[in-house]
């Protein structure tokens, strides 16, 4: 992944639905990361099943005063 400034962290937001007026499955998933280029980065999805359910995710990047990205949808299968 690769972004326009610094990040100091990255996270994944679940999801939520639509059908449920309490969404059980809302989970913000902390994750690791390393720096692998000029603001270029690589994330690791925890393996533990049970942290990152499969399913739709938006990844953000936060900067150092905790202001997210834009965030990207993508699926955890």
């Amino acid at each position: 992944m690769t972004t326009d400034s610094v990040v100091t962290s990255f996270a994944l937001v679940r999801a939520g639905a639509t059908t449920h007026s309490t969404d059980n499955d809302q989970r913000r998933v902390p994750l690791t990361f390393r720096l692998t280029g000029t603001e270029a980065y690589e994330v690791t999805v925890p393996a533990d099943p049970g942290a990152a359910l499969p399913g739709t995710y938006f990844l953000f990047a936060l900067n150092a005063q905790g202001v997210p990205s834009k965030a990207k949808m993508l699926n955890l299968g």
